[in-house]
């Protein structure tokens, strides 16, 4: 009987990882297909250009808000359970959003997209934890996790600028309905139910004060595209959200069960592990969402040219995901990590500098290293936790990527505007995405140098007391 029942078991598990990875995948294009589309989506549904922001950030920003609230009810609720309803809201999401209208209809759409990410997402993380308990193991399976996410984000513009040349811009969130349906009798076929036995706090008040946070300040950013809003309005409406952040920090300190454990942002490790996912994440998608944009607004190329163009992007992201567990097998997480920062920061600075062919060598530079820092450092926050609070860790952690990815396309956007009206040649898309970009592109990567260096000689030094910071992982049983 054992001897069947461990073959058993990987298929088992196998068979759950595939399915967690391919709707990443499928997860990961929404973020930067849409982009591709936004040329198109604009004239055929009379887009502004705060609107047309909305529509290309909208998924990961309304995902983060819904990320905690999520994972909260996934833990007391059942975590199949929440994952089988995320399917369902994210497929009427797509359906709702290729037969919209007007802008704020389509804006609305993805926002039941990004709540239905965030519910599959939101358990994803501690069910990965059960299956595969050894660390070499889970590793591994969040290296595959996270090369479904990074490569969808990547391979996006290419998909999209298919569906569009060839088809139609609804056909971009259409799409996703065989596919995620398809996964919804998989996951009823797979998925194990499960719970958290100390589940977080239902607490109303905390849910609110996360959500104000993350939309006040996101929107706070957006106005300050908008010349004709008064000059006092968007430091206001930024400065309330950071009030509505400290008083969750600050709520979530005096319950003896927080909805939200950020005690855990204490640890060293596990806080700069979360901070380089979310950075790294931002400017990984804010460089995909200028790049996808200029290609055709400047440069004239075709959609699909433009995602051609990304290729080598979307390859060295998927395979630096998965190097980066093999690599994590010889040296220890921390350094590999700190390698990852390192061909992701000259990668990006080569992006925003080089001409034309020394892009190529920069764009594949920083998919590889992004996509080892998205496997490894979601390895680094979950490892980096204690076992009785691995769903908060795991919320912490996916509030990482679905946040880094909307505040990077948010800032990064907003800098391109803001660069373009300053250089006098105003607002219009070909500034924007022409002198704009090459403005956001250049100080963005300069940050994002002097950001890894600290980044990497914090997470080493703070390494050092666990076990000497030299623990590679275990190979997978």
């Amino acid at each position: 009987m054992a001897a069947t029942t461990a073959p058993t078991r990987r298929r088992t598990s196998h068979a759950i990882l595939a399915l967690f990875g391919t709707v990443m995948l499928v997860g990961g294009t929404d973020l930067s297909k849409v982009t591709v589309a936004l040329p198109e989506l604009t004239g055929a549904l009379s887009l502004g250009t705060t609107q047309t922001l909305w529509t290309g950030d909208v998924h990961p920003l309304a995902a983060g808000v819904a990320l905690i609230p999520g994972a909260v009810a996934a833990d007391r609720f059942g975590r199949r359970r929440v994952y089988l309803i995320g399917l369902v809201v994210a497929v009427v999401g797509a359906a709702a959003a290729g037969l919209a209208a007007s802008g704020a209809l389509l804006i609305a759409a993805r926002v039941g997209q990004g709540v239905g990410s965030a519910l599959l997402i939101a358990g994803t993380v501690a069910i990965i934890r059960v299956i595969f308990p050894d660390v070499g193991s889970r590793a591994l399976a969040y290296g595959v996790w996270a090369a479904g996410f990074s490569t969808g984000s990547a391979l996006g513009p290419l998909l999209g600028g298919a569906l569009v040349e060839y088809g139609d811009w609804r056909w971009v969130f259409w799409v996703n309905v065989p596919v995620l349906l398809a996964c919804l009798v998989a996951a009823v076929l797979v998925l194990p139910e499960s719970t958290n036995p100390d589940p977080p706090s239902l607490d109303a008040v905390s849910a609110v004060l996360s959500a104000s946070a993350v939309g006040l300040l996101v929107a706070g950013l957006k106005d300050l595209t908008q010349p004709d809003t008064a000059p006092w309005l968007a430091p206001a409406v930024i400065v309330a959200g950071a009030l509505a952040a400290l008083g969750f920090v600050v709520r979530q300190l005096r319950m003896p069960r927080p909805f939200l454990d950020v005690r855990l942002l204490g640890d060293g490790t596990l806080a700069n592990a979360a901070l380089v996912l979310a950075v790294t994440v931002g400017v990984l998608n804010g460089t995909l969402y200028l790049l996808t944009l200029r290609f055709q607004v400047v440069d004239g190329r075709t959609a699909i040219a433009a995602g051609v163009a990304l290729l080598p992007l979307a390859v060295a992201t998927a395979v630096g995901a998965l190097l980066g567990p093999l690599l994590g097998r010889w040296f220890a997480q921390h350094l590999v990590v700190v390698a990852g920062l390192f061909a992701a920061a000259s990668g990006f600075l080569t992006v925003a500098t080089a001409p034309e062919a020394g892009a190529l060598v920069g764009m594949a530079s920083l998919g590889l290293g992004a996509g080892v820092i998205m496997a490894i450092g979601a390895n680094v926050v979950m490892s980096a936790a204690p076992e009785e609070r691995t769903a908060d860790a795991g919320a912490i952690q996916e509030s990482a990527f679905a946040l880094g990815a909307g505040v990077g396309i948010a800032v990064l956007g907003v800098t391109a505007v803001r660069f373009a009206a300053a250089s006098g040649a105003g607002t219009a898309p070909e500034a924007v995405h022409g002198v704009g970009t090459d403005g956001a592109l250049g100080v963005a990567a300069v940050l994002y140098v002097f950001f890894g260096l600290a980044a990497g000689i914090h997470l080493i030094a703070s390494s050092r007391g666990r076990r000497g910071g030299r623990e590679p992982l275990a190979n997978p049983v």
